[in-house]
């Protein structure tokens, strides 16, 4: 008995984000916190990684769940601890592939070695590639795609025609090797959807090339966003304006692979199959997590992870050295009024 409700059964299964054939991997239940006998059951995993077993009494508030998946298996393991009250709901755990097969885009076919570690450790003094909240990972509202894109007119600088060619030339070019549409010009900044369009300016008083605001809820989902160029030579500069783009899309920055997110160069590089791969499985994590019965993400395959609370992080692309640490933090509370710089 688990309170006031019976339940007989506890059921589960480990979703692969990458919709292959889960093998190698075993789940065990450790029903309670002392290592006594018949406190853990070892459950196999079927091949649409369904598991299952009989529920036990359980003394304390949860019970812990280890993913144990062997050298050969295509997947990391994890670890998490699960309410005692969600044990009656069927448990559905992500599996993060140790290789992401890019299959869509530019880099299409191109296997890439994935890390969650690498995803989600902090540059020095920057935040990491993979932006998490609480244990959800950041990313659009679901259906937000393509966002809405206002280039603004008004303000301290002007975007010339030129200008705004050059930077849908750079979105585009961050599409193609994404595989996907992400931006959509857009004329007003009212609110869409559940979204506000995301607004586009020049402004001379920056210290950087380019910074770039995201606002997100307690759920991870981001609902608005704002990019400042310091002026039309930046915007005319492709990978300024990737690299903005993708926190835009929310993503931070890393050092943990050759990257346009880099911290550390004097070049602003374009994107790398090794940013389309953590991205993609970036965005595989954040849409299955919309799915109230899953338990398990990204955070949960690498232990202690640094996390950030709901709200708004600004992101610097310096215009000589990419080296500015991240300043503090700044609310950005609608589209179209100023960043409130605490």
């Amino acid at each position: 008995m688990f309170g006031p409700i019976a339940v007989a059964l506890l059921t589960g299964r480990l979703v692969a984000l990458d919709s292959q054939p889960v093998a190698g991997v075993q789940v065990i239940v450790r029903w309670s916190e002392q290592s006594i006998l018949g406190a853990v059951d070892t459950l196999q995993v079927d091949s649409a990684g369904r598991f299952g077993g009989l529920a036990r009494d359980v003394p304390g508030d949860s019970v812990s769940l280890v993913i144990d998946a062997s050298p050969a298996s295509r997947y990391d393991g994890a670890q998490l601890v699960v309410p005692r009250s969600r044990l009656g709901d069927e448990i559905r755990v992500l599996l993060v592939p140790k290789r992401w097969i890019i299959r869509r885009g530019r880099f299409a076919g191109v296997e890439v070695t994935i890390d969650p570690a690498a995803a989600l450790h902090r540059a020095p003094d920057f935040g990491s590639f993979g932006r998490v909240s609480a244990t959800r990972v950041v990313g659009w509202v679901p259906g937000s795609f393509p966002i809405p894109i206002v280039l603004r007119h008004d303000g301290g600088g002007r975007i010339t025609a030129g200008d705004s060619l050059a930077f849908w030339v750079a979105a585009h070019d961050v599409e193609d090797a994404l595989g996907g549409r992400f931006f959509l010009p857009w004329n007003d900044t009212t609110i869409r959807g559940r979204i506000y369009p995301v607004d586009i300016r020049i402004d001379r008083r920056i210290p950087a090339a380019g910074i770039t605001f995201v606002t997100w809820d307690a759920g991870g989902n981001i609902f608005e966003g704002s990019v400042r160029f310091h002026g039309s030579a930046e915007m005319r500069v492709a990978g300024i304006v990737q690299h903005e783009l993708m926190h835009v899309l929310g993503f931070g920055h890393t050092v943990a692979w050759p990257s346009a997110m880099e911290t550390r160069t004097r070049r602003a590089g374009l994107l790398t199959a090794a940013d389309v791969a953590y991205a993609q499985l970036l965005m595989a994590v954040h849409a299955c997590q919309q799915d109230p019965l899953v338990v398990g993400g990204l955070t949960e395959a690498r232990r202690n992870t640094e996390t950030l609370p709901p709200g708004s992080v600004s992101s610097h692309f310096p215009p000589h050295d990419i080296t500015t640490p991240l300043s503090s933090r700044e609310r950005h509370p609608r589209i179209g009024d100023s960043p409130d710089r605490r």
